[in-house]
């Protein structure tokens, strides 16, 4: 994105501006369109003549960066850092809805968040974004591509209003802001999975990248095949950490999870709802969270379990969660699902297409990933 700076000392009647926008920034028509609007009141002649100067080149850029309520720019600290707060008349309504506090990351203060301090969770994609965790783990902030970035001021407005409106399993965003020494964009999100240890964590995208994240409470690292690594085509060459890798994916690829017939109707038409969602808004490569936290017994008759009714999802979409809790039987453990949609602001762009059609040619591609099996009463 063209920078400020290169705006500031221009003064340019309308149609120099739209040529240089068109010409020399080879800006697509759309963006040439929404030049035009903002000068739709300006009478031709008056162009002609060039006595209505007009900048159009950053009244354009306005409506891609609506950092306040106002149009303003609006700047504030955050871990130290001097910050531009992008869209925050959106992400505010959010944050009130989830009594998210407006100083939730301590403005100002470097210890609620520390951005030189990648989280673990940062080695595992493959798209090298880094994740931080805030102090009190509720929150995590992460830095953004510039597809992401773009993807997220387009989607700012509607991803709110679903948010505000409709029961969903996407991660709620409560924070999009730009590092102004660095240039950097990142967002603010829920936490997720903020308490721990899990038995198992799972990410899912209905394709042959399904995975285990963690096992027992240890995460499981990446060891992934690439064409430039010949030697990892041959399984008599895996290390052991290959081999845990693998026969986590395949244990992804297979999930099976057992949940009350009421649960798993919920569950499927928030996910299809989600899902038919993100498709008509053009992005893609988002995955499904899935966590499971298993409790000790004493903890399940605290709770007052019961068979396999919730005793947990009702009330969570205020904060932000989306949980579910049963009894196990025949442990007397408490089995506390934790689910979420990730990874939802990847638009389908040139190589993403390409990388689609070529993973056409996979033979062994993973249908229906997530099984959602209804327990019968009493088992």
């Amino acid at each position: 994105m063209t920078t400020a700076r290169a705006y500031a000392p221009l003064r340019l009647n309308c149609w120099t501006a739209f040529e240089l926008r068109f010409v020399t920034l080879r800006v697509h028509g759309e963006c040439f369109r929404l030049a035009g609007r903002h000068c739709s009141g300006v009478k031709l002649q008056q162009v002609a003549t060039g006595s209505m100067m007009c900048n159009c080149l950053e009244r354009a850029r306005m409506p891609l960066l609506q950092e306040g309520s106002n149009g303003k720019a609006s700047r504030r600290k955050i871990a130290g850092r001097l910050v531009e707060v992008l869209n925050d008349h959106y992400f505010k309504e959010l944050r009130e809805k989830h009594k998210v506090p407006e100083d939730f990351l301590e403005s100002g203060e470097t210890e609620a968040l520390n951005l030189e301090l990648p989280r673990m969770e940062s080695t595992l994609g493959k798209g090298g974004s880094e994740q931080f965790n805030s102090s009190c783990r509720r929150y995590v902030v992460k830095t953004l591509s510039k597809d992401d970035h773009k993807a997220l001021l387009r989607l700012a407005g509607p991803l709110v209003e679903r948010m505000l409106h409709n029961r969903t399993l996407m991660c709620p965003i409560y924070l999009h802001f730009k590092d102004v020494a660095t240039g950097r964009f990142f967002m603010a999100m829920r936490n997720l999975t903020e308490v721990g240890p899990w038995a198992v964590k799972y990410d899912l995208k209905g394709c042959d990248d399904d995975k285990t994240i963690e096992l027992n409470g240890k995460p499981i690292n990446p060891v992934r095949k690439r064409f430039y690594r010949p030697h990892m085509w041959c399984q008599c060459m895996w290390s052991p950490e290959r081999w845990l890798y693998y026969q986590g994916k395949v244990q992804a690829r297979s999930l099976r999870l057992g949940v009350a017939d009421s649960h798993r109707e919920e569950v499927m038409q928030l996910i299809k709802s989600d899902a038919d969602w993100l498709i008509s808004h053009n992005v893609m490569d988002y995955s499904l969270l899935v966590a499971v936290r298993r409790l000790p017994p004493e903890v399940a008759k605290n709770c007052g379990a019961g068979g396999l009714d919730s005793v947990a999802s009702r009330g969570e979409a205020a904060s932000g969660l989306r949980r579910w809790a049963m009894l196990d039987k025949t442990t007397g453990e408490l089995v506390v699902l934790h689910l979420g949609i990730i990874d939802f602001l990847q638009p389908w762009t040139p190589s993403k297409v390409a990388a689609m059609y070529i993973k056409s040619f996979e033979f062994n591609k993973a249908v229906n990933t997530l099984s959602l099996q209804p327990i019968p009463p009493g088992q």
